[in-house]
């Protein structure tokens, strides 16, 4: 244990929480460094101990900053303010302002009236399109984590290595299946403005944990069937020179195409029992990649896409790109109106 940076932080005579740091040589850092926090009773018998490696401080210290609004060598006030994203937001947006005059826009406010009141004085800091602009900031962020997502997948171990993350840890589960229908389900918007309503599949029997029931915009039933980005798609025909259904993609079509039929059979029962309304169906298949796809192999998917009736091949670049170009016309649209 290193006495030089050893120091108590908290004594009430019964319990002492105490903080240490080591691996500094010549009072200088690198990335060996570790942080020790541990507790001991009036009778100085430990209670516990938890050693902190580098990235835990990083982590631990980008959130204690994120959640002040009083940064750096600004003795202005001694509260300490919890915020939120959207505040979050504003104080980006303020690098440049005087914080003096931040500080006394907020000491006009009682605290719960804080956030109210910072709100409602936008124009006073010449702050515009704030909504528009924080959830063009969530857009852009989730469309990133679905790319790591991707590559963590790729990797081979996404279940294990997702917790080296912390933005992604939100998504974790046992299965890669349900750890991307957990983004999916959190970010709908990557369909536009298809969907307005997931329903509960494990009321319905016919589907697995892992399918989406999605109510259209005009009330109607939609299915969203999950698979891997590292699924096949295409196989390469040598002997006519073309490429095929991979037959994983196949088994995945014929899925699709048995829970048509059995929504035609119980159509009625269905809407009677959920209230969902069940006329042609659609299937969006979300799986594998297609970013290295040559001309050919592009055209194939085409081609296989426009020939399946009511269903959609989609794969997990697709919805990048779907995210990516919502993200373009959002800044179009914020473009024009300033």
């Amino acid at each position: 244990m290193s006495i030089a940076y050893h120091k108590e932080l908290f004594n009430n005579g019964s319990l002492s929480l105490f903080i240490n740091y080591s691996n500094i040589k010549g009072d200088i850092a690198d990335e060996n460094l570790t942080f020790h926090i541990y507790a001991i009773n009036g009778h100085g018998t430990p209670i516990f101990t938890q050693q902190l490696e580098l990235r835990e401080l990083r982590i631990l210290y980008k959130h204690l900053d994120s959640i002040s609004i009083i940064k750096e060598d600004v003795p202005k006030s001694s509260k300490f303010i919890e915020t939120t994203d959207e505040i979050n937001l504003i104080i980006e947006q303020l690098k440049e302002s005087d914080l003096d005059t931040i500080l006394k826009l907020l000491e006009k406010f009682e605290s719960s009236e804080k956030i109210k009141g910072l709100l409602s004085s936008l124009n006073e800091l010449e702050l515009e399109n704030l909504h528009g602009a924080y959830h063009h900031k969530l857009m852009l962020e989730e469309i990133t984590n679905l790319q790591i997502l991707i590559d963590l997948e790729i990797g081979g171990s996404i279940i294990k290595d997702i917790f080296k993350y912390p933005e992604l840890i939100k998504y974790s589960a046992k299965q890669p299946e349900k750890i991307f229908q957990n983004w999916i389900e959190k970010n709908l918007w990557v369909f536009g403005v298809e969907y307005v309503k997931k329903h509960d599949q494990r009321k319905i029997a016919l589907f697995s944990e892992g399918d989406l029931l999605m109510e259209t915009v005009d009330g109607y039933l939609d299915l969203i069937e999950l698979k891997r980005p590292m699924h096949d798609l295409l196989k390469y025909d040598t002997s006519h020179s073309c490429y095929y259904p991979h037959p994983d993609l196949s088994i995945v079509i014929g899925q699709s195409l048995f829970y048509l039929q059995k929504l035609s059979e119980y159509k009625m029962n269905i809407q009677d029992e959920y209230g969902i309304k069940v006329i042609m169906p659609r299937i969006k298949i979300i799986v594998g990649r297609n970013n290295t796809f040559e001309e050919s192999q592009k055209a194939c998917l085409r081609m296989l896409n426009s020939n399946l009736n009511s269903i959609q091949i989609i794969t997990y670049d697709d919805l990048v790109s779907y995210g990516q170009l919502l993200l373009k016309v959002n800044d179009e649209a914020m473009s024009t109106i300033n």
